[in-house]
């Protein structure tokens, strides 16, 4: 079993259980970095949302890095019965997203692996020094609860060719869209906030800094600034305990923002170089 070795790396474990069965051998952190993913900040139009670190995921992201092993990642859309279905009959191992809580959109990267007589089996995508179990099991109710409304089961074919990828235009990219980024985080922050609209944002706004970038700093040994961003974030957490309206500027500075965006634009820079 390929374990997650970072925050929010389920699919990546994902994508290294699934090359395992055919004695590909990864590790979530060698996918990241062979796709310069530590180096790269997304911006999404269509969703007006950034992506950093292990949320750069997507269909297209996962087949930069495996055609360059000669496979291809297939997607297929199912609604819940319909996948029931056919995990019924299915030899073929899946990835699938199961939804964390009835009250969450967020999911949870799973392998299915096979049926055991009335339940279907699941490689439970974990940290090594978890408690949870290796494997999941849900009757068919229970998976019908756990999927989202229409989602995609994906599974590895071989390729006839290797397709070698190159990450410079998305790094470019990356320098204007952490700027354009900087100013949106610091324009929030800087206005009083209702502890509700803050909580909206928390996932879209602040994650990717203090939560994915951080994982990108300490992947790569950037420790300085890991430790910084450990800072805002644990500031960032105190304001969240408030039950008001908050200034977050009264927990973390403006300056302080700036400072660990401006380095992290740096190490992009020397990447480029």
């Amino acid at each position: 079993m390929k374990y997650m070795t970072f925050n929010r790396s389920c699919s990546y474990a994902g994508l290294a259980n699934l090359l395992e069965e055919f004695e590909i051998h990864y590790e979530d952190h060698e996918i990241i970095k062979a796709l310069n993913i530590p180096y790269l900040f997304i911006y999404n139009e269509q969703e007006d949302s950034y992506s950093a670190g292990a949320m750069i995921q997507s269909l297209p992201w996962f087949n930069y890095f495996l055609n360059t092993l000669g496979f291809n990642l297939i997607e297929e859309f199912f609604n819940p019965q319909q996948a029931i279905n056919i995990l019924n009959k299915s030899e073929k191992r899946y990835m699938v997203g199961i939804l964390n809580d009835e009250n969450s959109n967020l999911k949870h990267a799973v392998i299915f692996e096979c049926k055991e007589g009335a339940k279907y089996r699941f490689l439970n995508l974990k940290h090594k020094d978890s408690i949870e179990p290796d494997y999941i099991f849900f009757s068919e109710e229970e998976l019908n609860e756990k999927l989202p409304e229409k989602f995609p089961m994906g599974y590895l074919i071989k390729n006839n060719e290797i397709i070698n990828f190159d990450a410079t235009d998305q790094i470019k990219y990356s320098l204007e869209n952490i700027e354009k980024y900087k100013n949106r985080i610091i324009e929030f922050c800087s206005k009083k906030q209702e502890i509700t609209e803050i909580v909206k944002v928390k996932d879209t706004l602040f994650a990717p800094l203090l939560l994915d970038i951080l994982s990108m700093m300490e992947l790569i040994g950037e420790n300085t600034l890991a430790n910084k961003i450990k800072y805002v974030q644990t500031s960032f957490l105190k304001a969240m305990n408030e039950k008001k309206t908050v200034l977050l500027t009264d927990y973390f500075s403006i300056e302080q923002i700036a400072d660990i965006i401006s380095q992290y634009k740096l190490i992009i820079a020397d990447k480029l170089k």
